[in-house]
């Protein structure tokens, strides 16, 4: 699968991960709930960009995070089949939140990026996540169209993919 396409996914399967959904919806106001998306999306390219820099460089860094995008894809499905969230950091709105609370959908796309492609097309990928995530959050929330389970079914897709495609780029 086209590391765009599943990074796009991704960013949809986070936008509507409970926390997000719960924020949104306490904001009440669109102008707010646009710049929480948009900040949230601001706080995770701060973090993302020097991290697939770092371990795109490092061909065993690379391998490592490969292993733990695997781990992470496994942390995704738990999660959508038990119906437990699973964030690991602060639990912050808006930048703070998209900076340090690490979840398996943004540590998947880091790893994803940081695979030995270019650093314009890692920030592509990176880009696309952060595209669709903000969008997810804002149309979701804005147009109040969040289905109570949906985010389930999209998260064991994207998790049971992603992990193919990780044992695929670790074993070729």
């Amino acid at each position: 699968m086209d590391p765009i396409i599943l990074s796009l996914l991704l960013g949809l399967s986070h936008g509507i991960e409970p926390d997000h959904v719960a924020t949104a919806r306490l904001l009440r106001s669109r102008w707010k709930i646009i710049q929480f998306a948009l900040a949230h999306s601001a706080g995770f390219i701060i973090i993302a960009i020097p991290l697939v820099i770092l371990i795109g460089d490092n061909k065993f860094l690379e391998m490592i995070s490969d292993i733990v995008g695997i781990i992470f894809s496994i942390l995704l499905l738990v999660q959508a089949i038990f119906n437990k969230e699973i964030d690991i950091g602060a639990n912050k709105a808006g930048l703070l939140q998209g900076a340090f609370v690490i979840t398996p959908t943004k540590v998947l796309v880091i790893v994803i990026a940081s695979t030995g492609y270019t650093l314009l097309y890692s920030i592509e990928i990176v880009s696309s996540f952060i595209i669709a995530s903000a969008a997810s959050i804002i149309s979701l929330s804005l147009f109040n169209l969040i289905p109570k389970r949906i985010y389930k079914i999209v998260d064991i897709g994207i998790g049971l993919l992603t992990m193919a495609y990780l044992i695929f780029l670790l074993v070729s």
